[in-house]
Parts: structure tokens; sequence; C-alpha cells
């Protein structure tokens, strides 16, 4: 089974752009086998449905506002998330877990995993904060052991 590490963010808001930074940190360290795909899905929204709708499985990383210090994580399925929606999304910023869903009950999806990473600043700027880029290199093994243990997964399920 082949694996789609998607990395959502807008590098230009500071710690918002970590999934971005994170899957490229990840894709560039070469960890993983030729059964992972790295895509920079940017700041994410319905442009992403051919990309999921594309996908056998997901991992997702992705900033969130999780209450925790900036750079700590935590991994959630994407079915744990919930729904910030009032049934209505916009076209211009449907977050990741709504744009999911639409291709789940419209299309299809696959299972989705997501590395969700607290920001702190993420008000204009290119560069991460000192906070999250020194988390940088622990979030880079998490996510290579949570690609290893999903493909691991994949495999018994085949």
């Amino acid at each position: 089974m082949k694996l789609t590490v998607l990395g959502i963010g807008n590098i230009l808001m500071r710690d918002d752009g970590i999934g971005v930074r994170l899957m490229e940190a990840l894709r560039d360290s070469r960890t993983c086998g030729a059964d992972v795909e790295f895509i920079d899905g940017g700041a994410g929204g319905l442009g992403l449905m051919t990309i999921i709708e594309s996908a056998q499985r997901l991992l997702v990383l992705d900033a969130a506002d999780m209450g925790l210090s900036p750079g700590e994580h935590r991994v959630v399925a994407v079915e744990q998330v919930s729904s910030q929606s009032d049934g209505r999304i916009s076209l211009h910023d449907a977050p990741f877990v709504e744009t999911w869903r639409l291709c789940r009950q419209f299309f299809t999806a696959p299972p989705a995993t997501i590395l969700a990473i607290q920001a702190g600043d993420v008000d204009y700027g290119r560069e991460m904060t000192p906070a999250l880029q020194a988390a940088l290199p622990q979030l880079v093994r998490a996510a290579a052991e949570l690609v290893e243990t999903l493909l691991a997964q994949g495999d018994r399920v085949e």
C-alpha cells in the first residue's frame, strides 16, 4: 500500500507553515521508501479533493491550536476531529477535515491520520518561531515513526 504524506500550511504565516516544512524535512531525510509519496498541499482547501481521492492512505501534517506549548504534537484519526462547520463550506477556506468529509460523502476518501502540531505565532512572516525550529528534528523523528507504523498497518490489511 502506498502512503501519501500531505503537508498543509501557509508558509507565509510563520508557524502555520509547519505542516509543509515538516513534510519537506521528512522527504529530505530520505528515511522513507519508495512507497511514500510527499505532497505540498499549500494552504489546503477544496483543491485537495483530487489528492484525497487518489490516495490509498493519508498522513496529514498540519498546524493546530490545541492549547499546548508550541511544537508539541498529537496524532489523531481524521474521524476524531469534530466538525467546526455549520454545514456550509466556503470555497476559499475549507479546512482539511471538511474537505476529507466531502470526499467521503460524495466520492471516496482513504483512511487518514493527522499529525497535529501546536503552532505558536501565525502572523505574517516566512520564518517559523524559534520554538518550532527547535522542535523540527523531534517532529521529523515522530513523523518517520508514524510513517513506519502506518505502512505496517497497511501491510497487515492487504
